[in-house]
């Protein structure tokens, strides 16, 4: 038989100060004093037998445990009210506004959106696609998904999706044009690159300690997704960066010819605007995207203001 669950409140509580990492804006948004959001998790780590926070220099930090814990209870909590919500009066569809880059909404969003729609279908989504990366702090969007390192003022950040960056090739472009055997092969092939990203094919090269005028064989383009498409009719090697390009990996229409993987300083980040009492299409969203992620250990950023 399964244990008796905590109580409620200090799950709440919980829950809340894990996404805004401040007790003081957890007890605003359940309406109670940070030192009783401070009790309820306390009594819940005793509970547990483990922390859920470092709490070093006046920030929290979530542990390995508080890390799993985070996204399943928020999702757990939504899932409450929509149970609630579903016992109601029919209401109006909620309209939640994404915006994201156009590679990443193509390359990974939609392909997973079906999912939020089928366990949502009182929130109609709008992708608003945009130029990578996404730099500019204004926006009319509810939620955003940033490429960057989580450093953003007055924004909540959490972690998506890490990145590494790769060569990969159509499997058919090794047949027509075979000698891609180590990395100094690639002076013999037409490199596929979009500049704007903090590292790119330098960094790579460098990586593999591998030193060619390589702009010479550089054809550019201004977005990841046109990269992805001329190295699927096989016109030469792009740098893949690792969340963009699952699917075509997984399903062979592109290779890794190398094994070697550089974890850049970047990734995907799901970003809004701190506020008391977030709207509850937000709050859905953000869980199902980190729960799409699967992010072990999570990382989140807001703003000290």
């Amino acid at each position: 038989m399964r244990p008796a669950p905590p109580p409620f409140p200090w799950l709440r509580a919980f829950e809340a100060t894990a996404r805004h990492l401040s007790m003081t804006k957890a007890g605003a948004e359940l309406n109670i004093s940070a030192s009783a959001v401070s009790q309820q998790i306390t009594s819940l780590e005793a509970y547990l037998g483990r922390p859920l926070f470092r709490r070093a220099n006046r920030r929290l930090t979530l542990t390995a445990t508080g890390a799993l814990m985070a996204p399943k209870l928020s999702n757990a909590l939504n899932l409450l009210h929509e149970a609630v919500d579903d016992s109601l009066p029919a209401r109006r569809p909620q309209s939640l506004t994404v915006k994201v880059t156009t590679s990443f909404g193509s390359q990974w969003l939609m392909a997973r959106l079906d999912d939020f729609r089928t366990r949502h279908p009182g929130i109609t989504v709008q992708i608003s696609a945009t130029a990578e990366p996404i730099e500019s702090d204004r926006s009319a969007a509810d939620i955003e998904i940033r490429y960057g390192t989580g450093d953003w003022p007055d924004l909540e950040a959490a972690l998506l999706a890490e990145e590494s960056i790769f060569p990969v090739c159509h499997p058919d472009l090794l047949k027509r044009k075979p000698g891609l055997k180590a990395a100094k092969d690639l002076a013999k092939f037409d490199l596929i690159d979009v500049p704007g990203y903090p590292q790119g094919w330098s960094d790579w090269l460098r990586s593999a300690k591998v030193s060619f005028d390589w702009m010479r064989h550089r054809i550019a383009v201004d977005q990841s997704v046109m990269a992805i498409q001329l190295a699927l009719d096989g016109r030469g090697v792009a740098l893949g960066r690792s969340p963009l390009i699952q699917r075509e990996l997984k399903e062979g229409r592109l290779v890794a010819p190398f094994p070697r993987k550089l974890k850049t300083s970047a990734g995907y980040w799901v970003v809004h605007r701190r506020r008391n009492g977030e709207p509850r299409k937000v709050l859905a969203f953000k869980a199902w995207l980190l729960a799409q992620g699967g992010l072990t250990t999570a990382r989140s950023r807001s703003s000290r203001s």
